[in-house]
């Protein structure tokens, strides 16, 4: 018997430690699974869209309409567009932070990685570089203190 593409989404996304996926990243997955076979990325969406099941979210486009851009990126791990959810499950606190947490280690883990191929001969580039590679590990610092601010807050009674 062939699964049902949205079958097999609402089963994903409700027994999944991530509960806010990637629209892309699901249909990626589902076309790994050889179920939908022949389903473009917006047929799938639409599908999804269209069941109440499921509750979108607006993505973002990390390639601010560039598709070269947009492809590394999703290289990387960072994949643009909508965000989907099973209407039923909810956005707990703890799940917003640990996606935080994971997206900042893994925007510090990229730069890190730009950081040893950048080029030799440019300069200016480098310079570029190491100013965005050290915004960000401030900003994972805050972060992360932030979160353990609210932790011993919550931890503490107050």
């Amino acid at each position: 018997m062939t699964r049902s593409p949205l079958e097999w989404a609402a089963e994903i996304l409700g027994s999944g430690n991530d509960i806010l996926v990637p629209v892309k990243v699901l249909w990626l997955d589902l076309q790994s699974q050889g179920i939908g076979t022949g389903l473009s990325v917006d047929a799938f969406t639409a599908l999804l869209e269209a069941d109440e099941r499921f509750e979108f979210f607006e993505g973002v486009d990390h390639g601010e309409g560039d598709e070269e851009e947009r492809a590394l990126m999703e290289e990387l791990g960072f994949h643009s567009g909508p965000r989907v959810k099973l209407a039923g499950r909810e956005l707990t606190a703890e799940y917003v932070t640990r996606m935080l947490q994971q997206s900042t280690q893994s925007m510090l883990e990229a730069l890190e990685g730009a950081w040893e191929v950048r080029p030799d001969d440019d300069p200016e580039a480098e310079q570029q570089l190491l100013e965005i590679l050290t915004m960000a590990q401030r900003l994972k610092h805050e972060v992360d203190q932030a979160l353990e601010d609210t932790k011993g807050t919550k931890e503490g009674g107050g």
